[in-house]
């Protein structure tokens, strides 16, 4: 008897469908819903999100509600808690924040160039390389995490964060300046879910970095044509707002330009203030 590819494949099909007709009788395993990914915005450019658990916080600092940065206290997550940095200045990364919250168990992440420049023992430092995949827990794999290129305003080695969690798709952009990377993320982990997006083109003259009249961080026009380059889904504001610095100007009408300029490009916005949780994700 001659035997066919096809028939050979076949067969085990054939097989298996009877075995599954013969068992009506059986209780079937139904497939339980995903676990539901929690998004909170922190204070200033700080978020947290919480899967299956696990807490991820981005940017995380205390609260300072006297000069524009309220928000809710650093709290631990029911299981293990972790922390992404997108740079080393002291308004992205506050490690005394941080030690409490990580524990024993969680660490820092940040790029490999920010780790050399990260000299505190108050926390776990784990460098990371751009592109690749950082798992949070390891075992669970309820966060990948990749660092991609941004630009700093002050020169400082600077990476935004693509978290893939839940079924969401997700990035938080820091403090980067516009930059022409959006189109290799985008290709490379895009459409987003979530952009969350530096809106207040500040500029603070601080000893030598003079102000020239040039934005350090995205204006609100730029973070709007960053997260339409992204083909966001839903761009949420972050990094605005801030007061109480003599030397610290942002885009007037920051948040109100942001609006207008990302529902002209067709992106919904969301605004969260400090505390907020985003409803859905």
């Amino acid at each position: 008897m001659t035997f066919t590819r096809r028939a050979l494949l076949a067969a085990p099909a054939a097989a298996w469908a009877v075995s599954v007709a013969g068992t009506d009788s059986v209780d079937r395993a139904v497939p339980s819903a995903p676990p539901t990914l929690k998004l909170q915005r922190l204070a200033w450019a700080g978020i947290r999100l919480e899967l299956a658990g696990t807490t991820l916080l981005i940017d995380a600092i205390a609260p300072h509600a006297d000069d524009g940065q309220p928000g809710p206290e650093l709290t631990r997550g029911p299981g293990r808690t972790f922390a992404l940095i997108t740079h080393h200045h002291g308004d992205h990364f506050d490690p005394h924040a941080l030690a409490p919250v990580l524990g024993e168990n969680g660490y820092v992440v940040c790029g490999d160039e920010t780790a050399r420049l990260v000299t505190t023992h108050l926390v776990n430092i784990e460098p990371a390389q751009l592109y690749e995949p950082v798992f949070l827990t390891r075992s669970g794999g309820e966060f990948a995490a990749f660092a991609v290129p941004a630009v700093d305003g002050l020169g400082s080695p600077q990476v935004s964060w693509v978290i893939d969690a839940g079924g969401k798709r997700l990035i938080h952009c820091g403090d980067t300046l516009w930059h022409g990377h959006w189109w290799d993320i985008t290709r490379a982990y895009g459409p987003f879910d979530i952009a969350l997006v530096p809106i207040n083109g500040f500029r603070n003259p601080n000893g030598r970095f003079l102000d020239e009249g040039i934005p350090m961080g995205m204006t609100p026009e730029q973070a709007a044509a960053a997260a339409h380059a992204l083909r966001a889904r839903l761009a949420v504001p972050i990094h605005y707002g801030l007061h109480g610095d003599r030397n610290y100007r942002e885009a007037p009408n920051a948040l109100q330009t942001f609006k207008s300029a990302a529902l002209a490009k067709g992106i919904p916005v969301k605004v969260l203030d400090p505390g907020d949780e985003l409803p859905g994700t």
